[in-house]
């Protein structure tokens, strides 16, 4: 368990130097020009080009404000206020945060869920609905969540009931609708991708097997067909997450909800951005780690045990 846990430390530090120079590339292209002498209020120009001296010396300056976290300042929005990131950020964060967790977890479950259904379901039946999935995959993700947008508005202007707020007025946190539109859209591709998962599983011997004892199908599925798709669902939470990072950008703008990507919208200096993507970069790593660390020895490999 300490290899595992020394190995995990060099793995976050290796993440957290990775975002921190990713975040500078714009440093290593662009490079801001001073105002012209006799327009010393003009607005500020850039020059696009290769400048890898720029981009040493803002790295540089970035580890030096890291190194006093505490300390990196933000004016506030619309006043001239500075303000120390620290604690200020930290509640975008947390929104942001039990938004995207709720939707990855409600997502995993009602794939689990809806693949487990779906083979008592006919042969006919299932075709159809790996037809719709795969349409409801290629799907644009800007729109689906106009759709459930103006969907709660269209209820609100026919019944005057309002069944979710679908924007988010003078900071208030809003959270049913944008978890809904959240999860929609990696349960459809975690639901397909179980499914033939499924698919694969129930054509090996050891299904066979289990049926030929007499096992009912939902026990097959759940103890035996499940555990050996586990693995899959692991690693596909990678991609999951960052399917979600790039659907709350997105969201965040359409419902007006001023989550961790909304504050580095406003405030994008190199230093909040990295600390930013930082603070989102290892609540996954951690993850990661407790399951790799717990997951149990049977499910990390398709070892077809189980009868």
């Amino acid at each position: 368990m300490g290899r595992k846990f020394a190995r995990f430390l060099i793995v976050l530090i290796a993440i957290t130097l990775s975002v921190i120079c990713i975040c500078h590339i714009p440093a290593l292209l662009f490079k801001e020009l001073p105002p012209p002498a006799n327009q010393p209020f003009a607005m500020e120009m850039k020059e696009l080009g290769f400048f890898p001296g720029n981009y040493f010396i803002e790295l540089k300056k970035t580890f030096i404000e890291l190194l006093h976290f505490k300390e990196i300042s933000y004016v506030a929005q619309g006043t001239n206020v500075e303000r120390t990131i620290f604690p200020y950020i930290l509640e975008s964060y947390a929104y942001s945060l039990l938004l995207l967790f709720v939707s990855l977890f409600i997502a995993l479950v009602f794939a689990v869920l809806f693949t487990t259904g779906t083979f008592y379901l006919s042969r006919k039946m299932q075709g159809i609905v790996k037809n719709i999935l795969t349409v409801l995959e290629a799907l644009p993700d800007v729109f689906v969540i106009f759709s459930l947008q103006l969907g709660a508005i269209w209820v609100f202007k026919h019944t005057n009931l309002l069944v979710a707020e679908p924007y988010s007025l003078s900071g208030q946190k809003i959270y049913f609708l944008p978890i809904l539109t959240l999860s929609l859209i990696p349960m459809i591709y975690l639901y397909k991708n179980t499914f033939l998962m499924y698919e694969n599983e129930l054509g090996k011997p050891y299904v066979e097997l289990g049926v030929a004892k007499g096992m009912g199908k939902l026990y097959i599925l759940i103890r035996h067909v499940f555990p050996n798709v586990l693995y899959s669902f692991f690693y596909n939470l990678k991609y999951m997450y960052l399917l979600l990072l790039s659907n709350m950008i997105i969201l965040e703008y359409m419902y007006n909800i001023y989550g961790i990507l909304q504050f580095i919208t406003n405030h994008p200096s190199y230093e909040i951005i990295s600390v930013a993507l930082i603070l989102l970069t290892f609540p996954l790593s951690i993850v990661f780690f407790f399951i790799q660390s717990f997951l149990p020895k049977g499910v990390t490999f398709y070892d077809q045990k189980a009868m």
